[in-house]
């Protein structure tokens, strides 16, 4: 089962204890290594639910002839978990097993195959399951934006949330987009802050929408022109909400364009996109079809905007107890994230092994 929950209480057993801030898909995978070593591990996340961009979004909507709205989910984040790293195929792998993930192969329409074209898999019910599969029993802090980190004379690290000491550790993992991860360090490692700081990461709107069925016969769309670069049927993808006489879209718009877009008024981007999608459509549908929900997201942290900048997976500066995580440090999809996340949470346990700080 797993331990999630807003209860801010730190655990006070013997052993080696560990802040991770941030429940995406690194952190979770940090977490799960330094578990399976002995380390007392607390995530944090500001978040009301784990799952970072592995994110899916439920909406009631009205529907002509229903009573009472219906609940509609959103895969507005990444589409898919596309594993290359053996660990990661292997955790898939099991995960399927237990009904937490399904295989999903979708017929894409687009100018060339690209790399997220291929089969790959989902979570059910909504992709929040996959990181909270790979979390298990680590306790989960949500809702709980960590403001600042205090290091005090013993060495050890204060996570401060709302003004008030959350909990005590030896060391902090830091699982968040760069920008974030540099205003927390700031005062603690000015050099990783400095460079975290300028990391240039582009932003993605992203389209949430229910229609009147279209004549649409793939799964997914990369358009060659217009706003959108990723178009989804969240309606066929597995275990999900099938509306008879309705289509349910997910669209990310390009990140050129988001840019441009960035602090626009969410009604005009939802109007932009929902033309951009519409324009994947006959002409004769164009005209004709209704539209019963349209909302957007605003993903600010989306990508990084340059390739990782040497061959480290993450950062970990032993002598102050700080390790730094993210899918922008690993190529920015899903199986960097967790690459990043793995690697730190193996060099971690290791070193405490190695200085006798694993709880017996």
């Amino acid at each position: 089962m797993n331990a999630v929950s807003n209860d801010v209480s730190a655990g006070g057993v013997p052993g080696a204890t560990v802040a991770i801030i941030g429940a995406g898909l690194a952190g979770a995978a940090c977490a799960r290594g330094l578990q399976a070593a002995g380390v007392q591990v607390t995530v944090f996340d500001k978040s009301r639910g784990v799952g970072g961009r592995l994110a899916t979004r439920r909406a009631g909507v009205n529907l002509p002839g229903q009573a009472e709205a219906v609940e509609v989910g959103f895969d507005h984040g990444a589409p898919q978990i596309v594993a290359r790293s053996p660990r990661l195929r292997a955790v898939v792998a099991r995960a399927e097993q237990a009904g937490v993930l399904a295989p999903w192969a979708p017929r894409v329409h687009a100018p060339w195959p690209g790399p997220t074209h291929g089969p790959g898999h989902i979570a059910l019910p909504g992709m929040p399951g996959f990181v909270r599969h790979v979390l298990g029993d680590t306790p989960v802090q949500l809702a709980q934006a960590v403001q600042r980190l205090q290091r005090g004379r013993d060495g050890r690290w204060r996570v401060i949330v709302d003004g008030r000491e959350a909990g005590v550790f030896d060391q902090v993992v830091l699982a968040m987009p760069p920008t974030q991860a540099a205003a927390l360090l700031t005062g603690h490692h000015e050099v990783w802050s400095e460079a975290l700081a300028a990391w240039p990461m582009c932003p993605v709107w992203t389209l949430m929408a229910v229609t009147d069925e279209v004549d649409w016969p793939w799964d997914a769309a990369e358009p060659p022109t217009g706003a959108l670069t990723w178009i989804t049927r969240n309606d066929r993808r597995p275990g999900r909400t099938r509306l008879p006489g309705h289509a349910v879209w997910v669209a990310h718009a390009h990140a050129a364009w988001s840019q441009g877009h960035l602090d626009d008024d969410p009604a005009d981007v939802a109007e932009a996109l929902s033309a951009a999608l519409a324009e994947s459509w006959s002409r004769d549908e164009r005209a004709t079809v209704r539209w019963h929900h349209r909302a957007v997201h605003r993903w600010r942290y989306a990508a990084s905007g340059r390739p990782p900048v040497d061959a480290r997976l993450c950062w970990w500066d032993a002598g102050r107890g700080l390790g730094v995580c993210g899918d922008y440090l690993a190529g920015g999809d899903v199986d960097g994230a967790w690459r990043s996340g793995d690697e730190l949470g193996d060099r971690m346990a290791a070193e405490l092994e190695s200085m006798g700080l694993l709880a017996a």
